[in-house]
């Protein structure tokens, strides 16, 4: 075993720097670029903080530290939140109205059930994979490097999703007040649909289906994004509430059974 582990009052900066966490001592940092590096610091971290008998100081973990794990942490969200609001609008109205006023075919319950659940699988297992990480919350750099990573991945899901949530109520009042702007729209793009189709169609068709189908959905589609989007930036934090909760209540039960015992 590391001689930095034999005796936990030996372990001080120069030992955390040694076992290659983000304490930087001047050479041997190297940045996190995605979650999986930020997981592999954030165990190492977790291995030392579980070794010693007293909580290292919160400044270890610095604010270079701090502003790198929360830019991981907003990349990830950002993707995360990319895919989500492509793949939302496209499976749950986009490709069912498409199939059924083109060709005549309609979902049935269990293809809906499976395109409602792609819809959602990426953002799903992203914050799974973050409420795992909360296991390691439990010193002061540990809960310092989650909450940076947290942070930004939260950050990037608020933002895209008011985002999101104004430009499709943007665009579903645009629909309505100036469906001139649609027309002039349909009319450029009808080309990339006919690809799709086996005969050519004329706007007249496109149009129609636009404000049968597309427009009345924007401002749902627009709050089911902006809901999902805070629901998800927030679970992380509900995990480690709880958590942090669960852990001290258990300590006031001991605490009292050792007070009566």
């Amino acid at each position: 075993m590391s001689k930095y582990f034999d005796n936990p009052n030996n372990v001080n900066e120069n030992n955390i720097n040694n076992a290659g966490t983000p304490i930087d001592d001047g050479s041997g940092y190297k940045k996190p670029t995605n979650l999986l590096n930020a997981l592999s610091v954030i165990q190492r971290l977790f291995v030392i903080e579980t070794r010693t008998d007293e909580d290292l100081p919160s400044e270890y973990f610095t604010i270079e530290q701090i502003w790198d794990f929360f830019k991981v942490g907003f990349k990830s969200g950002f993707l995360e939140s990319l895919i989500f609001i492509t793949l939302l609008p496209f499976l749950q109205t986009i490709y069912p109205s498409f199939k059924y006023f083109f060709f005549h075919e309609k979902l049935n319950e269990n293809e809906l059930l499976i395109l409602q659940t792609i819809s959602f699988l990426p953002i799903i297992f992203s914050t799974i994979y973050l409420v795992y990480l909360s296991k390691y919350y439990k010193g002061n750099i540990t809960r310092r490097a989650l909450i940076s990573l947290f942070t930004g991945r939260s950050f990037a899901f608020l933002i895209k999703g008011i985002i999101i949530f104004l430009m499709f109520k943007w665009f579903y009042y645009i629909s309505y007040e100036y469906p001139e702007k649609v027309w002039d729209l349909i009319d450029f793009m009808r080309w990339i649909i006919n690809l799709f189709l086996p005969y050519n169609i004329d706007n007249n068709i496109v149009y129609n289906y636009y404000f049968t189908f597309i427009a009345p959905a924007l401002e749902k589609t627009a709050k089911e994004i902006l809901v999902t989007m805070f629901f998800f930036a927030l679970l992380p934090y509900i995990t480690i509430f709880l958590k942090g909760f669960t852990k001290y209540s258990k300590i006031k039960r001991a605490r009292k059974y050792f007070d009566n015992y």
